[in-house]
């Protein structure tokens, strides 16, 4: 088990060279591609002494607890590492308008504060280092220090948008423009994701995927159309989400840790971290879980393959009208459209109130019913492919949902790995300021696979299957600083048959 595996960075001057040309050849391209594929690896915490307490109880017995949670461009990564350090610092965050002191509100936010910091393994995405929004912080480093755990870090891209590193001037919201000057010593421009774990890292192997739908160069590059400038103003009016350019160098990343787990078959803990492309369309972020798949297929281990998965219906990518007729022309909805305008006399209203239908069906819920054409979920084919999905040696994701496994006693599919709600999934994503159920939604997940031979009774056993998965929706609407656009979600895995249920 390596203590430390650094990487090298690039420096200052070569991140300038690649805002203007992302492929530079020579030494510095391959510099590029030698940094996305070596992850960082800490196991500092292991060999200063720190080790897992194994978690139990009457219900599960020995457990392990997995969280996830994206902390939104690590704005407030820094005190969400102060915050989750410190069990004070946490309460003194707390909005007391919302969860007075006493309340069973407060009691119910502190709970799940436990919940997160007591887990063995949490996925970060949106990591940080050396960026100025969020204080040119090691994020990844800094919330593992806090929790006394080990990291693996895998970087997805680096950070080079002309404005970042002080080339380009940008408005300063009262008619003019202002200029940032970055620490050039301090900026190393690195987003991407990481392991955090109280068990010892084996090993971490990172690449940049195949698929990748967006180039967020050449896409954030090219002067935005009318059609693109009224989205991102209407979504700044609406929700108060601002969206700016962000130009970057690389892509979405294949990501595989391997942790050393007593007491699992071969003593290992296999984690696949996903961060799947936002700003594409369904069937894109599909083909990007097909590649992961691939990669993944022969795993003997118990596997977690958790993230932000940007399950979401909307392609983000910037919009231009020729796109939007193209895409639209492929799509067979506009084309029963166009056929219910000509044959129906009421079409406007019999359109209108289809697509209302469907946008009903959907909301919050990637795991709709698809109805080709009539009422389509593209989303779902994501699950689809997950749920048929067969490692090597039979091993699947567990779907299951119990009512005494779930975290609200539901019996929907994903239910026990994954907190159902009333209507569809409970929502993991909210923008600053949602209009009642709009501007939220289920972006994180989180999948199980246990071995084969661990559970000899089939759909009997539930050794090494998730229980009691939820959303730590308090951390979202409770806190006098909003921390991240995202909220955690966490799960327990038994390592025996549980013997309370």
């Amino acid at each position: 088990m390596p203590r430390h595996q650094g990487t090298e960075f690039l420096d200052f001057e070569e991140l300038k060279r690649l805002a203007t040309d992302p492929t530079p050849g020579g030494a510095l391209e391959q510099k590029v591609s030698r940094f996305f594929s070596r992850p960082i690896i800490s196991n500092e915490a292991w060999y200063g002494g720190r080790r897992p307490t194994r978690a139990q109880n009457e219900v599960m017995g020995e457990f392990l607890r997995v969280a996830t949670w994206n902390v939104e461009k690590s704005i407030h990564a820094h005190e969400a590492a102060r915050l989750l350090g410190s069990a004070e610092a946490f309460e003194a965050q707390i909005d007391p308008k919302i969860a007075p002191p006493g309340s069973k509100k407060r009691a119910e936010l502190l709970r799940e504060r436990e919940r997160l910091v007591t887990a063995d393994v949490i996925l970060l995405q949106e990591m940080d280092i050396g960026i100025g929004r969020s204080g040119y912080h090691d994020s990844a480093r800094d919330i593992a220090r806090a929790l006394g755990m080990n990291y693996a870090y895998a970087p997805q891209q680096l950070e080079i948008d002309p404005v970042l590193l002080g080339l380009e001037d940008f408005p300063d919201g009262r008619g003019g423009s202002v200029r940032h000057q970055p620490d050039p010593a301090r900026y190393k421009g690195v987003f991407g994701i990481a392991v955090l774990s109280r068990y010892p890292i084996k090993s971490a192997r990172c690449f940049q995927l195949s698929a990748q739908p967006y180039d967020w160069h050449a896409g954030e590059k090219a002067d935005t159309t009318l059609l693109e400038h009224s989205r991102r103003f209407a979504t700044e009016i609406l929700f108060e989400n601002k969206a700016l350019r962000e130009m970057k160098v690389g892509g979405r990343i294949f990501f595989r840790v391997d942790l050393e787990v007593p007491g699992l078959p071969g003593n290992t803990l296999s984690v696949i971290h996903n961060h799947l492309e936002i700003k594409a369309r369904p069937q894109d972020r599909d083909a990007q879980i097909a590649e992961i798949l691939g990669h993944i297929k022969d795993i003997p281990h118990t596997v977690v393959m958790a993230g932000d998965h940007n399950t979401s219906r909307v392609d983000l990518s910037p919009t231009s009208t020729g796109r939007v007729l193209a895409r639209t022309s492929a799509d067979s909805q506009t084309w029963l459209g166009v056929g219910m305008n000509v044959l129906m006399a009421v079409p406007v209203v019999v359109n209108s109130g289809r697509i209302l239908l469907n946008n009903v069906k959907n909301l919050h819920s990637p795991l709709a019913p698809h109805i080709p054409v009539v009422l389509p979920n593209k989303t779902l084919g994501l699950f689809n492919r997950l749920e048929d999905f067969r490692f090597a040696d039979g091993g699947r994701f567990d779907f299951r949902g119990d009512r005494d496994r779930s975290i609200n006693r539901s019996s929907a599919k994903l239910a026990n790995s994954n907190e159902k709600a009333i209507k569809g999934q409970t929502p993991t994503f909210s923008v600053k300021r949602p209009i009642g159920p709009f501007g939220r939604g289920r972006l994180d997940w989180i999948f199980v696979k246990a071995p084969p031979a661990a559970q000899p009774e089939g759909k009997k056993s539930y050794r090494l299957a998730p229980h009691f998965g939820e959303t730590l929706s308090g951390f979202a609407k409770s806190l006098r600083t909003r921390l991240s656009d995202h909220t955690p979600c966490v799960v327990d895995i038994p390592l025996q048959e549980p013997p309370g249920l």
